[in-house]
């Protein structure tokens, strides 16, 4: 798939067209600068130029290099210059991953004025996180000037896909063409691109820090190396904090190696390792042709390589990393209740007449069962009579004797009289085989007690506690009963 990337100055814009190859690699199209309208605009003759004005001059000039390398309709990749945002460095507490998009932009939005809610925050963690702190480069810009690119590049009939850091990409590019230096080994990238120089402390994979500035115009060769060469020597001086003394030897510079050998020689008084790195002779990038300066390229190669690897180990404003959303189990739930509807009713079709079959089974299980029931019903009380005799025949007790024994020891009509008595037998039932229940009225409490405690000294009989109620009806009985006697096994 082809890709279109570019970045621009106040004077000129410089664009790649370039193919993603499915194995990796990227193929090299067209490369070329292109002077844009308003350079020709000198500032001591009118006003700042706005950052709409520049796009309009931008875009039409995109336009043209559309035009003239008969390039149709293709994904944008948009890379920006220090001066097109705001770098900011923070210091966070250790947290995971997750937690910080949130902790940076409540940070931001405390120390940088003008920092809106819905700006586009994206970051780069430093270093490794230490039990102290985590290092984090925080890049923004206004939601505005991001949908004034967006919109703008969709006019002239190419739509934006990432929008970069340009000294993070053409770090990023090192890393991903292999030739970053070892793990624990920090390295200084040197990039320039016009009158703008960025200076990146890389450590491995990782990028330690990150430092722009820009020379004034109109220097000569001599003095651009003089002066990017100082600080150089004061940037591996410094170093950054994270590196815990160790020293910067190596130093990589994007270029041609003749074009700058002048400041090789110059690093390489200082004891440094220098190397010069063309971008396009890297691993990976296959170029008919090379520009004349190829460092002007590395930026939009790295944009390239990030695309193609899906990489977020970067800044991309236009997917800015973001705290994880809660999950939405709506959709999910509802999915589920669909399938799952659609698989009852075709269970249901399926089974149709299966359950019709099922259903008039029933239909005549239900009538023999009501023939059934009706002999059942005949035969019930005799059989219940059966059952009954046979029952008190295996009990061995003769119920008229344990009415005999009963009478003598029940009180006299003066003290208790019996309204109802019911004898039944207790199957199954190791200590007791039937009990006996009275009911009726008494003359006092007393006249029970003395009955529990008679039925007990005869040995095969247990009474349950009484308990009396009073008697509504009062007279010569002012208290009703009903007690149970049990009749012990022998």
């Amino acid at each position: 798939m082809r890709f279109l990337a570019i970045d621009w100055s106040d004077t000129e814009c410089r664009y790649l067209l370039a193919s993603l190859q499915r194995g990796g690699g990227i193929t090299v199209q067209k490369s070329g600068v292109a002077v844009l309208e308003t350079a020709s605009v000198k500032k001591s003759d009118t006003e700042k130029i706005s950052k709409s004005n520049d796009l309009s001059g931008l875009i039409s000039g995109l336009r043209n290099i559309l035009k003239e390398e008969r390039i149709g309709s293709c994904p944008l990749l948009l890379c920006l210059d220090r001066s097109k945002i705001e770098l900011l460095y923070q210091t966070l507490p250790p947290c995971r991953e997750a937690e910080i998009p949130v902790l940076l932009k409540n940070q931001v939005l405390r120390e940088l004025s003008g920092f809106s809610d819905h700006d586009p925050l994206d970051y780069l963690v430093l270093g490794n996180e230490t039990e102290e702190s985590r290092r984090i480069l925080a890049a923004t810009i206004p939601l505005s000037y991001r949908q004034l690119l967006v919109r703008s590049f969709r006019s002239a009939g190419c739509s934006p896909q990432r929008i970069g850091l340009k000294s993070l990409v053409a770090a990023g590019l090192m890393f991903h063409s292999g030739m970053a230096p070892e793990e624990f080994e920090p390295a200084l990238v040197v990039h320039v691109v016009e009158n703008e120089v960025d200076l990146i402390l890389v450590e491995g994979k990782q990028v330690l820090s990150v430092r722009s500035f820009r020379l004034p115009d109109q220097l000569r060769f001599v003095e651009i190396v003089d002066r990017i060469a100082s600080e150089v020597e004061r940037t591996v001086l410094v170093g950054d904090d994270s590196m815990a003394g160790r020293p910067i030897k190596k130093v990589f510079v994007f270029g041609n190696e003749d074009d700058w050998r002048p400041l090789v020689e110059t690093l390489t008084e200082h004891e440094l390792d220098v190397s010069v790195i063309n971008p396009f002779l890297i691993p990976g990038v296959r170029a008919a042709a090379i520009p004349d300066q190829p460092e002007y390229f590395a930026p939009l190669l790295g944009l390239l390589f990030e695309q193609q690897t899906a990489s977020k180990n970067s800044i991309d404003f236009l997917h800015p990393k973001e705290a994880p959303k809660p999950p939405n189990y709506f959709r999910s739930i509802f999915l589920a209740l669909v399938l799952l509807g659609i698989c009852g009713f075709g269970v249901y079709y399926w089974n149709r007449e299966v359950v019709r079959g099922m259903e008039e089974e029933l239909i005549r299980v239900k009538e023999e069962h009501q023939k059934v029931a009706a002999q059942l019903q005949q035969t019930q009380p005799g059989f219940n009579v059966l059952r009954q005799a046979g029952n008190w025949e295996s009990q061995n007790v003769l119920w008229l004797d344990e009415l005999q024994s009963l009478s003598i020891v029940l009180p006299g009509e003066q003290d208790l009289v019996v309204s109802q008595m019911s004898f039944s037998i207790l199957e199954n039932n190791a200590r007791f085989s039937g009990i006996i229940q009275m009911s009726g009225m008494v003359r006092d409490p007393s006249v029970l007690m003395k009955l529990q405690t008679d039925l007990q000294r005869q040995g095969v009989y247990m009474m349950q506690y009484p308990a009396p109620s009073t008697n509504p009806a009062g007279g010569g009985y002012p208290w009703l009963f009903r007690i149970s006697i049990y009749r012990l096994r022998r």
